[in-house]
């Protein structure tokens, strides 16, 4: 019997590879939302916003970081993200629609101005971004892992 490696599979050895490289002091946040691509911003009138669902979910993503208080990071830092998406009912794709860059951006800007975790998101300096369908059982999420470069 044979397997055959998914696109999946081959995307989670790879963050595995890289995850390692980030050596032993790693801090990792999970976060138990839908992972949505960030929009482009709206100019109008009345000021700046975005779409409602990249909206909605940076509201979830406050509301899960309200209650960490650290200190933040002060130095380089070498960071991992990984997206799961539910799988849509059909689809001829391997992989989530949407930028990786675009789906990165959300949780780091979260993590910058509600959760402390460092003081400005410039401050990594090497970004590895996975998306992928979530596995049969799996919730989706968003995990980041971060350590000093």
């Amino acid at each position: 019997m044979t397997t055959q490696k998914t696109s999946t599979s081959k995307s989670v050895g790879l963050l595995e590879h890289v995850k390692k490289q980030l050596g032993k002091k790693v801090t990792t946040v999970y976060l138990p939302v839908t992972p949505v691509p960030a929009s482009r911003p709206r100019v109008s009138k009345w000021g700046t916003y975005y779409g409602k669902n990249y909206e909605k979910f940076r509201r979830e993503v406050r509301d899960i970081l309200a209650e960490h208080v650290s200190d933040p990071q002060s130095g380089a830092l070498h960071a991992v993200v990984e997206i799961i998406v539910d799988p849509p009912k059909t689809t001829k794709r391997d992989f989530p629609k949407g930028d990786v860059d675009n789906y990165a951006k959300g949780p780091l800007d979260s993590l910058t101005s509600h959760g402390g975790f460092w003081g400005d998101d410039d401050q990594i300096t090497a970004l590895f971004v996975l998306k992928r369908f979530a596995e049969t059982g799996e919730p989706p999420g968003i995990y980041v892992h971060f350590a000093e470069a």
